[in-house]
């Protein structure tokens, strides 16, 4: 009992939401009504990391539909703690009837067995459900994460748009007072027409990312806008030596505690084959009366089956097999969870510390970059060519960073997917900051 506890309240610790705990008449009622009570034109306009998630624990449909199998496992509780109906039977012959009751007694104690069982089975799949829950909020993470990523390049490129605007009004004016020739008015333009497809195509790709999200609500009509930054946190000091961060996610990481729910099952699953090869008596009791009624007398009778033969040698021999191969998958899931820890440190910071030195060594050279060739080429001192490459290059160099703001959040999440603490998970609620170090 004390194992089927501990169990269930890691895996309880890890989904921390709604749907593995609602009653069996909340739960049956939400699952009819959440797909019609929550519309797309119900749901806001633009939310933040945090709200979009509590949507998806409440409207995704794989969600939705935990409770139904956690109600399915407390019924195979409730029936492997029901014993076996009695067996009535009635006979009649020319001088005499009879009638009678068979009851089987699983004396040896199968019933309590069957039932931990059942009860270590359903301890199994609150973990396995657990860490299902971990990975479509994980997903929808990602996916919330991109959008926003792909909201700050549409912003980027409708700046560089309106800089490139102003660069042909620059140009003309060059054009007009035969300081330049029409080359550089054919040029800029050609350059615009080129910016806008890539505007464009900026564009489909948000409409896409926001569409992604609404996807694993299944609400087609709506169209969200992602509110946050990806700019990581300010790291704690002193931050958890790898042990320490490793001590905690052995406790707290769900695929482990379902590895370790599968070993205590399959130890369970053992001891109760056993405890099944014991033969199971069965007891009936008959009255017997004559004809005209003249006589009668009850008979008790006991039955058992003589274990010659089959002795369940074979489901013995299998939950010991199966016993052993939880063993050495509970063994490969710690070793797995261990490397992805010291993966997920590792690129989190060697990310970091990129992301620091493009901030202090090229994003502040961007803008005095940009405002350097348009005043070369205003002076004469350069030519079109050279101030297209320079706002070319300037807007190259901001969607990189950008595209490493998100390589950053995602190994942020990924270290603390593999520390087993994702606050989200757990409802807690952050500020305008995505980035789960920050919530």
């Amino acid at each position: 009992m004390k194992a089927i506890k501990s169990i269930a309240a890691a895996a309880a610790l890890v989904c921390a939401g709604a749907c593995l705990a609602a009653s069996p008449a909340q739960t049956s009622a939400s699952v009819a009504a959440a797909p019609s009570a929550a519309g797309a034109s119900q749901l806001p306009a633009s939310l933040g990391l945090v709200e979009y998630l509590a949507l998806v624990r409440s409207l995704h449909p794989t969600l939705r539909a935990m409770p139904l199998r956690q109600r399915m496992e407390q019924a195979d509780v409730q029936t492997a703690g029901t014993w076996a109906n009695p067996t009535a039977h009635y006979g009649r012959k020319p001088e005499e009837k009879e009638w009678g009751v068979e009851q089987s007694l699983p004396i040896f104690g199968q019933i309590g067995m069957r039932t931990e069982a059942a009860k270590l089975a359903a301890a199994t799949g609150e973990a396995e459900r657990a860490a299902q829950v971990q990975d479509i909020l994980g997903q929808a993470a990602q996916r919330f994460a991109q959008l926003l990523l792909d909201q700050e390049k549409l912003v980027a490129k409708q700046q560089a748009m309106a800089q490139l605007d102003q660069a042909v009004k620059i140009v003309q004016g060059q054009i007009q007072l035969g300081a330049r020739s029409r080359y550089d008015g054919a040029r800029v333009e050609l350059q615009r027409a080129q910016m806008q497809v890539q505007l464009e195509q900026q564009q489909a790709q948000t409409v896409a990312a926001r569409a992604a999200l609404a996807e694993l609500l299944a609400l087609p009509n709506w169209t969200p806008e992602a509110v946050g930054s990806l700019l990581p946190a300010k790291l704690a000091a002193p931050e958890p030596t790898f042990d320490a961060m490793w001590q905690q996610a052995r406790q707290r990481l769900a695929p482990l505690q379902a590895a370790h729910a599968k070993v205590v099952q399959a130890e369970q699953y053992t001891r109760q084959q056993a405890r099944e090869a014991l033969p199971t008596p069965t007891v009936g009791v008959t009255r017997v009366r004559g004809r005209q009624e003249s006589y009668g007398y009850n008979q008790v009778g006991i039955s058992i089956e003589l274990p010659l033969f089959d002795r369940k040698q074979g489901p013995i021999e299998r939950a010991r097999l199966e016993h052993a191969q939880a063993l050495l998958e509970e063994d490969a899931a710690q070793q797995q969870a261990r490397q992805q820890l010291q993966q997920a440190l590792r690129q989190r910071d060697l990310l970091r510390k990129s992301l620091t030195n493009f901030e202090s060594r090229g994003l502040t050279q961007l803008a005095p970059l940009r405002q350097m060739a348009q005043d070369s080429y205003r002076l004469g001192q350069s030519s079109i060519l050279e101030w297209l490459d320079a706002m070319d290059s300037v807007s190259t160099h901001q969607q990189e960073y950008l595209d490493l703001t998100l390589q950053v959040w995602q190994a942020e999440w990924q270290l603390n997917a593999a520390r087993g603490q994702l606050p989200l998970a757990d409802g807690v609620v952050g500020g305008g900051c995505v980035a789960p170090g920050c919530l």
